[in-house]
Formats: C-alpha cells, structure tokens, sequence
C-alpha cells in the first residue's frame, strides 16, 4: 500500500473475545453436511468494474453463468489493507475500530474457540495479525512454475494447495464444520498487468508501467479490467471446487478489502483518508454462493435474497 499508517501500532494489550462462544447443536437430520466456507478476501477490487453491477464491459463471464449473488451497494471499513483487513474481522464497526484504545482477539479465533476448523491461506502480504493464533500456510513464493512466475504467483496456486492444507487441520474441528480465508493477490497495484497470465489479457492496449501516469488512462483501466476478469475465473474455480467437496455443505463468500480511482479527477491507486476518499476507494464487492446444503442448513435461500 502506498500509504503508511501510524495507527496500525498495537494499541493497549490483546483483549479475548467471545470466550464463551459454542457451535449450536444442529438438528439431528441425518443429512446435515458439516459446513465448508470458503472466504475470499479481495484485494484492490472497486465494484464499479463487475459486470454483475452493471460495468458495460463483460469482466465476469463465469461468475454470470453461476447462481450467485452480487451485493452492489458495500462500503470498505478503510481505503488500504492495513486499514480495512484487521477492521474486516472486527466486531466493532468502521468508527469504534478507529478509535479502539485495546487490541483485541477477531472473529476467525472465536470460531476457532468455539470448535470450527479455521485456515488461511495467503498468496499476498500477510494477514496483518489476523491469523496469528490460527493455522497458516502462504503461497506467494511456492516455486510452482505453473502458477508462479516473476517472483509472485497467480491465486489459483490457493486452490492447488488447499486440498493439502485442509488435511494436515484435525478431523474432530472439520467434522463440526471448516472456515477457510484465501487471500488475494487479486488487483494490486499499480503494476496491474502483472497480475494477469496472458491468455486474460482481454482488454487492450494495456498499460505495462509502474507509473500510471505515464500512460494513457484507458490503458491503466484495460490493465486493471483485465484483473477483474481474472479474479472472475478464480471465483469460479473456487466454486468449482467446493462443487466437489460432497461431503460438506459449501459456500463461498468473496468480499474486497478496499477499491482503487482509476484516473477519475485525476486520482489513482487508494489510500486518502474515509472522509475524503471517493467512491472508487471504499464501493467494494461482495458475491456469495451458496450450495444447496448449504441453504439448508443456514436457512438462508438465494432465490429469496435475490428477490430482494
């Protein structure tokens, strides 16, 4: 990130939280999958350029194939990952996070607490204190030449370990249900067309400069469209693989850490401080799937979220 924030020091020591927390007993119907959910965290994406919000360019042609459902009107807790990842996993809101005066323990240890099997797995900067107390395995320097090139790799390398990853957590946690979080590389800027293996490479000219300004604006933005559609294949592998997973009732849960200005009033990359930040900055997108189990044990339909 391109802005270094001095509130990110620890603030007072580490507070637990939900020390009491427990699994709800399930009904007792032989049928109930333990449930898979599988969170992607995004990175640098701006909701305004998915196709399933109404950007004029197709950049999620898989996704739209997919019984998903796209929350359009989601506002970032920052305008950078130091900011919004830790304040993502609170329980406190955007504004009592800025202003905490203790540190304490996130939802992913609660979960944890209460019996769950939690993962992350990291292809980008880490998890800013997120997933220090939880299993963790990271990809971005794996040396696997079909997902890494150039000294980072493509966020697919998540699902080529996660099989793996999954396995070495204990049977008893997995058997009441697994929380996973991949993070992405995702649109991370502002070398954008490093993101993106070429067959992506949809959207062109593309700008292939560090320095955005020294290219022509449609040229930065076909460089970052391209990673919006590469982010939409991701989505739908990760589908498609909890598709495969029969055992459990799956989900997937994708939602960004922050967005980007793309030359709009002549501002790029992200950063400026909430009040002041525009839209571009803080209009993030969210997309769920949900597996029919999955419905039924949550309770919660698509079809009846898609109504409204």
């Amino acid at each position: 990130d391109m802005t270094v924030i001095p509130a990110e020091q620890p603030r007072g020591p580490m507070q637990p939280l939900g020390e009491d927390a427990q699994i709800v007993k399930r009904s007792a119907q032989a049928n109930q999958r333990a449930p898979l959910l599988v969170f992607v965290l995004g990175e640098t994406a701006r909701s305004q350029n998915f196709s399933l919000n109404g950007y004029p360019r197709e950049t999620n042609p898989l996704l739209a194939k997919e019984n998903v459902i796209s929350f359009s009107q989601v506002s970032s807790c920052g305008t950078s990952t130091a900011e919004s990842l830790p304040c993502m996993f609170s329980h406190l809101g955007r504004t009592a996070f800025a202003k905490r005066s203790n540190e304490f323990e996130n939802m992913l240890d609660v979960l944890q607490r209460a019996g769950y099997a939690v993962l992350w797995i990291d292809n980008q900067s880490g998890c800013k204190g997120q997933c220090v107390r939880i299993p963790t395995a990271y990809t971005s320097d794996l040396k696997l030449p079909e997902y890494c090139q150039t000294g980072e790799c493509r966020d697919t390398v998540m699902l080529a370990r996660i099989d793996a990853e999954l396995a070495k957590l204990p049977e008893e946690r997995r058997a009441r249900g697994t929380v996973v979080v991949l993070h992405q590389m995702g649109s991370h800027g502002p070398a954008y067309f490093k993101r993106t293996p070429t067959e992506f490479k949809t959207f062109q000219p593309e700008c292939t400069d560090s320095s955005l300004s020294q290219c022509e604006r449609a040229q930065v933005v076909n460089a970052y469209d391209n990673t919006i559609l590469f982010t939409d294949y991701f989505l739908s592998r990760v589908i498609g693989w909890l598709k495969t997973q029969d055992k459990n009732a799956g989900a997937m849960l994708y939602v960004s850490d922050h967005g980007e200005s793309l030359g709009e009033k002549n501002m790029y990359l992200h950063g400026l401080p909430y009040s002041v930040a525009p839209p571009e900055q803080t209009t993030v997108p969210m997309i769920t799937w949900l597996s029919p189990s999955f419905e039924q044990f949550s309770r919660v339909s698509t079809r009846c979220l898609q109504s409204q």
